[in-house]
């Protein structure tokens, strides 16, 4: 059944968010455009003591509560920022690590305590600062470090472990309503880096290019079954970050041979269990627009145009002719954070007629939106954006 989406006074083509995120996939003419932003849980971390009313502390006791109240949370933090496109975080802890971990108040700061090992972890006021770092030195030398280094879990393991609980739950709550754009996986490019040091992977290409090609295909079991896993949860994307395969750091030669190969069979392993395959690029494609299209991906998203490359959407739209569904990319920083609420109108309008002209079109920033971006501004953004 249609229903009606009123934003800002205005009713949307009768259909829900997540009907209009796969009318813009299939290039249907929309009055007006689904709107998104790379990784947008991200930014709800950055502001989750303004969008919860809750201290920060709270935010580490939901990554490790039961599935059933982490769940609850999406319906808050969409409420607040009414993205068509959900993003599932991506937190795989298993059910047996979530039961052995517990914050605690201790000297004025608060703790993961971890209670079997009577271990004490520190939180991170900052959410933004607490994820993991990139590796940087090297732990893979051979192949034989490879086989005992490199483990895959398949994805009835995972399952059965409750590793995609949270997922699961996300879907459950938003899924109905929104297009759910599961978690990420990273392509094998970029996957190398923490076995080699994200230094010397690049380094890796010219010396032991057959060792590189070796990890890649055992990364590759493991970003397959960790696809199939995430499909177990419903929604209705997966999507792949192929980080560092852009002209602002390999040839084109270079990205067919140790990325593209890769990147296709996970393409095709999300469509044929259903889904839609979401590519993502942090730099500059222009030079590699036809080998990206030659996956088959069902929607593109990419940097807006910065640190000398030039992602033009206009360009890159045409060479693509509907092959892929095009999302926006507004600087998150110049478009988004700084400038006046005119310009931000200006600036969304233009690009959404680009969309139009072309098909295949959801608005997006190329990039995260900024930490410093206010909680009032991005919902600004959504609003503006859902309002042409």
């Amino acid at each position: 059944m249609l229903i009606n989406i009123l934003i800002g006074g205005q009713i949307m083509n009768n259909m829900t968010s997540k009907e209009l995120v796969y009318a813009a996939i299939e290039g249907r003419k929309l009055e007006n455009y689904p709107v998104t932003a790379p990784y947008n849980y991200l930014s709800m971390n950055d502001h989750w003591e303004k969008i919860t009313g809750l201290p920060y502390w709270k935010y580490y006791e939901w990554l490790i509560t039961s599935p059933e109240k982490h769940g609850e949370m999406y319906e808050t933090l969409y409420e607040k920022w009414p993205f068509d496109i959900f993003n599932a975080g991506d937190f795989c802890k298993d059910e047996e690590e979530r039961k052995n971990m517990e914050v605690v108040s201790k000297n004025g700061n608060y703790y993961y305590h971890f209670i079997k090992e009577d271990r004490y972890e520190i939180l991170n006021r900052n959410i933004h600062e607490s994820h993991e770092a990139n590796a940087t030195e090297q732990k893979i030398f051979t192949k034989q470090d490879v086989c005992e280094k490199v483990l895959v879990e398949k994805a009835e393991v995972a399952i059965a472990k409750g590793k995609m609980d949270f997922t699961r739950q996300a879907v459950d709550k938003l899924g109905d309503e929104k297009f759910g754009l599961l978690g990420c996986v990273i392509n094998t490019f970029y996957s190398c880096s923490w076995h080699f040091g994200l230094t010397n992977m690049f380094a890796m290409l010219y010396e032991e290019p057959e060792l590189f090609e070796y990890l890649s295909e055992k990364i590759l079991e493991q970003n397959i079954e960790r696809i199939r896993a995430l499909a177990s949860t419903g929604g209705d994307a997966i999507w792949i970050d192929d980080a560092t395969a852009t002209n602002d750091m390999i040839s084109p030669a270079m990205y067919e041979r140790f990325s593209l190969p890769y990147l296709t069979q996970q393409v095709k392993e999300i469509q044929r269990l259903g889904k839609k395959a979401v590519l993502i690029y942090f730099g500059g494609i222009s030079d590699r627009i036809e080998q990206i299209a030659s996956t088959g991906a069902d929607v593109l998203m990419m940097e807006t145009s910065m640190k000398g490359f030039v992602n033009d959407y206009d360009t890159i739209a045409k060479q693509l002719n509907g092959r892929m569904c095009l999302t926006g990319n507004l600087n998150p920083y110049d478009d988004i954070e700084i400038t006046s609420e005119d310009a931000l109108s200006k600036v969304i309008k233009k690009q959404v007629e680009s969309g139009r002209r072309y098909g295949k079109y959801i608005t997006s920033t190329g990039s995260p939106l900024t930490p410093n971006s206010s909680v009032d501004r991005i919902r600004k953004y959504i609003d503006l954006a859902h309002s042409m």
